[in-house]
């Protein structure tokens, strides 16, 4: 079984959380060892939207608290630059060890409109998925202009980079365009996990690695891995679903609101005892992404 939660720091205000708690609370967390740590805000019914502080900036560090589960940065996915996400997750997933992963969302748009100086809230759902969906194929394509043999580092030889496995990319979707090489490795990964809120994002077309939703969002989702949205305080509501687990409608449980810390004490389980020791995705058994733009690969 698969648990996920989400963490979150207070930005400021009365509400703002001493750093000293919240390297406590990091430790906690890595307790009680769940699978994957999504850096993120949650609504009392269960919405996710970005962090009130930048996931990409914390992720670096926490990755260095966090060693075991997969740290999962939430993104403004109609926002976001795909050149830029892709070279900071790149070097999150090397810093991690692999143990990276992003999670574009749609919700509140109006916030980051402000921060960006766009007008994007309140567009059709539709076109938000469908422009989410373009923004991770553009951030994909940005990691695939690199082999994953293309860095040499023989000291010895004073060899780097293989340049010939380092290719220009030019990206044109309907919603991005981008152009590469990207001026970062392709990460340890292939691609960091990939998250969708199911819920959100009903109609995608792009796979993910791990969906997080209801039953109903999870039974059409595209993802290797489900899990189940589960209010932390509701025992009946974690009951059921671990007996969705047992019966493998989902493929685990991600617990949301207050609580979500105690109940994810409160659940027995045996985590891979060598997770920290493997990247994310080989400890999970997900298969590596194909570089679609090396040589023999299917375009």
């Amino acid at each position: 079984m698969k648990l996920s939660l989400s963490l979150d720091i207070a930005a400021s205000g009365p509400a703002s959380e001493p750093i000293a708690s919240f390297r406590d609370r990091c430790a906690q967390i890595e307790a009680a060892r769940p699978d994957f740590v999504i850096l993120a805000h949650e609504q009392e019914y269960g919405q996710i939207t970005p962090p009130r502080l930048e996931a990409l900036v914390n992720s670096a560090w926490i990755t260095g608290i966090l060693k075991s589960p997969c740290v999962v940065a939430g993104l403004p996915g109609l926002h976001s630059i795909p050149f830029h996400v892709a070279r900071a997750l790149s070097a999150i997933d090397f810093l991690s060890g692999g143990h990276s992963g992003w999670m574009p969302l749609t919700a509140e748009a109006a916030r980051f409109d402000t921060a960006y100086g766009a007008t994007l809230a309140g567009i059709d759902p539709a076109e938000a998925v469908a422009r989410q969906d373009d923004f991770i194929r553009a951030t994909q394509a940005l990691w695939d202009s690199w082999d994953d043999d293309a860095l040499i580092l023989n000291k010895e030889s004073g060899e780097y980079l293989d340049s010939a496995k380092v290719r220009r990319v030019d990206y044109r979707g309907r919603f991005y365009k981008t152009m590469g090489p990207l001026n970062a490795a392709r990460p340890p990964q292939g691609y960091p996990l990939l998250f969708r809120d199911a819920d959100a994002v009903q109609g995608s077309s792009v796979s993910a690695d791990v969906a997080i939703g209801s039953l109903e969002a999870l039974a059409d989702a595209d993802a290797a891995i489900r899990l189940l949205k589960v209010p932390a305080a509701s025992r009946d509501a974690i009951d059921g679903a671990l007996a969705a687990v047992a019966a493998g409608t989902v493929d685990g449980i991600h617990l949301y609101g207050p609580g979500a810390l105690d109940a994810l004490q409160g659940l027995e389980r045996k985590p891979s005892s060598d997770a920290a020791d493997r990247t994310s995705r080989a400890a999970l058994g997900l298969a590596r992404p194909v570089n679609t733009y090396a040589q023999g690969a299917v375009l």
